[in-house]
Formats: C-alpha cells, structure tokens, sequence
C-alpha cells in the first residue's frame, strides 16, 4: 500500500473577513498534529504538495463566464453584479487570493486523482477539498470552484466506476446535479435533512437520479439529533449493500467534521467514534480511495477528526497499544484527546430519530434497491 497526505503551508496563508467561518487553516491544523503524533513516519506514507489547477481543469465543470468573474474577483475588489453568481455574500465573499486559493484546492484534489490513476497511490488523503455545493456557473456554501466533480470527470475519461460517498452535515447538491443522469457514477450522501439546513432544498431521500440514472443517486437524511447509534445503522444499512453491488473501481469519500455534535453549523448530534466507525466500512469497499475533508466549522473538530481518520485510512489505530496517543492526555496544548468524549442524547429524542431513520432508510430499501436487484 502507498498513501499519500495533501498538504500545502499556501492554504493557511488566505484569509477573508473577520469571523469569516470558513477555516484556512484546516490542513495545517491537521498536518501539524498528525507530525507530532508521528504518524507520517511510515515507509509507505508520502506528503505531496498541491499545484493549482489550470484554467482548462477548471473550465472541465464550470462555464468560462463564470472562471472568468472568479479570476478577475482573486485580486479582491468586489462588483455587484456579480451576487448573481453567488459571489460577494457573506458565505461567499470575494477577498484578495480568492481564485488562488480555490485553485490549490482543485489542485490538491486532481493530484489525488492523478496519483491514484497512475498507480502511484493507492489511498490520498486531501484535508483541504469536498466543496461540493460548488455549481457550474455559481458559488455557494463556502465553495467556489467544485474539486469533486473536476476529479470524478478525469475518471469518467478513464472509463472508472466511481462511487462517491458524503458525510457532512450539509448535502452534496452540486455533485448530485452534475452525475443525477448517468449510471456511472454513484452518489451516496449522508447528511442532515434538508427540512431542517443548508441546502434546504434538495437532498430528500426520494432524489434518486434519473434516466440511466435512476437508482445510482442515494439520499439519506438524517434528522436533527441524530447520534453515533442511529448514523452508523443507517450507514451500515444502505452502504454496503450499493457498493457490494455497484462495485466500484475507486471511492471518493467527504469526512466533513460539521456533523460533530460541538460544531455549531448543524443540529447532528455524532461523535468522531462514529466517522472514523463509517471510514473503516468505507475502506472495506474501496479498491482505491481518495478521501477529502469539506465541511467543518470548529479547528480541534477538524484536527482531532481528520488526524484520526488518517491513522485509521493506514491502519495505525486506535489499538491497544495506541491507547497512549489516540485517547490519552497531550500535556501543554488544548487538544486532551483524538477522540470525542461520549455525547449523551436523552431517549426520547433517539427514539424520534430513529422512527425517522427508519422510514428512510426502509424508503431506500424500496425504491431503490430493486433497481440495482439487491435484496432485502
């Protein structure tokens, strides 16, 4: 096994407004702790540094009108006109570096691709990607240009069978929109229910693709105060079944750290237990996997979470003999633990969610297993 760890000290050197939520120094963040915890120090492990992606990478999505707005923005004077395209909001602003940034996270993400296509690696790791609510012609979410769907088309010209997996508080509406029609991609995302955040619109679970499409797009929303128990029966239910009978050339998987009960930008109720639980069944099913970061609005979420799943993605722990690194104190910083501490969630809101889950989950199991003939 190869894997390799995306990382660039450029990311963190971008910043927007005060109080701008988006976090740029996430991979920094997550660099920096895997490095004293010591767990790039492995024969098989590489760190690769990100280039930006070209224009013409960039136009492989997204219209030329739009690039062309997003350049002319990067120097980071602002024109009204262009809140027609999502820029200039306070989600999507337009600051000096804002193309250039952007840019190295598409970058960072095609090299994934690139190493994985080639051979080179077998598992990438790129903290600073999954800007999944990125439309052709628009920005929205924190997301400007869509690393994703850049990446899923290079495979598509490969002829790959891609399976595509989101866990984030927020849904994967842009890449959804992208492959809703084709059978080549799937798409499964897990993510709050649209009746209660951002998108608000889209991510029911009676999204299922259409045309050749129809049955390869996989909602499962998770009502609010959804906890570790819960998700991970979701999860369990529908993954493994899809991606046992999709059977997959390569996996792309979103790790948002936003569905963390202490982050402030969903009403999920998960501990990281529960993402790096989802990413052990995410390895069981990938021939090769590039993983991403996404979303995550709270920095010792992002370094905590993101740290542990890249010791999980190189079977590193925790284990036993791991207990010392992986749940033990780090005297002298503000990071206790990896791991989150146990959340409780009083009982008669669990037994409301999962109510709700199961209706979905059973809903799926309908309408969509039929068509890909798994049986229930």
């Amino acid at each position: 096994m190869r894997s390799v760890f995306l990382y660039s000290p450029e990311f963190a050197k971008f910043k927007a407004y005060q109080g701008y939520p988006w976090l740029f120094q996430r991979s920094e963040a997550t660099y920096r702790l895997c490095k004293r915890l010591q767990i790039f120090d492995r024969d098989w492990m590489s760190i690769d540094a990100p280039k930006p992606a070209s224009t013409a990478d960039v136009l492989s999505f997204h219209t030329q009108n739009y690039v062309s707005i997003l350049e002319k923005a990067n120097d980071g004077a602002f024109e009204e006109k262009w809140l027609r395209y999502g820029l200039g909001t306070t989600e999507c602003p337009v600051y000096k570096g804002v193309y250039d940034y952007h840019a190295l996270a598409a970058g960072s993400t095609l090299l994934g691709a690139k190493l994985i296509g080639e051979g080179k690696a077998d598992i990438v790791f790129g903290p600073t990607g999954g800007f999944h609510h990125a439309g052709k012609d628009f920005a929205a979410g924190f997301c400007y240009i869509n690393d994703i769907v850049l990446a899923l088309k290079k495979w598509l010209s490969q002829k790959k069978r891609l399976l595509y997996i989101d866990i984030d508080a927020h849904h994967a509406d842009q890449v959804q929109a992208a492959f809703y029609n084709t059978s080549k991609v799937m798409c499964i995302s897990f993510h709050e229910s649209p009746k209660t955040l951002f998108p608000f619109s889209t991510g029911f679970e009676d999204e299922i693709g259409r045309g050749r499409g129809k049955g390869y797009t996989i909602n499962v929303p998770l009502p609010e105060n959804t906890s570790d128990e819960e998700f991970l029966w979701a999860f369990e239910r529908i993954l493994f079944p899809l991606a046992h009978a999709f059977r997959p050339d390569v996996v792309v998987a979103v790790l948002g750290a936003d569905v963390l009960f202490s982050d402030p930008f969903s009403h999920l109720q998960l501990t990281n237990a529960s993402v790096c639980k989802a990413l052990e069944g995410i390895l069981q099913v990938s021939p090769k996997l590039l993983a991403l970061g996404s979303g995550g609005y709270v920095l010792d979420n992002i370094a905590r979470t993101w740290a542990l799943a890249w010791a999980i993605m190189n079977g590193l722990g925790p284990r036993e003999d791991d207990d010392a690194l992986f749940g033990g104190m780090f005297w002298g910083d503000n990071i206790s633990s990896l791991n989150d501490r146990p959340h409780f969630v009083p009982d008669h809101l669990k037994e409301k969610v999962t109510r709700d889950l199961q209706g979905v989950v059973h809903g799926i199991e309908k309408n969509v297993f039929p068509i890909l003939k798994i049986k229930t």
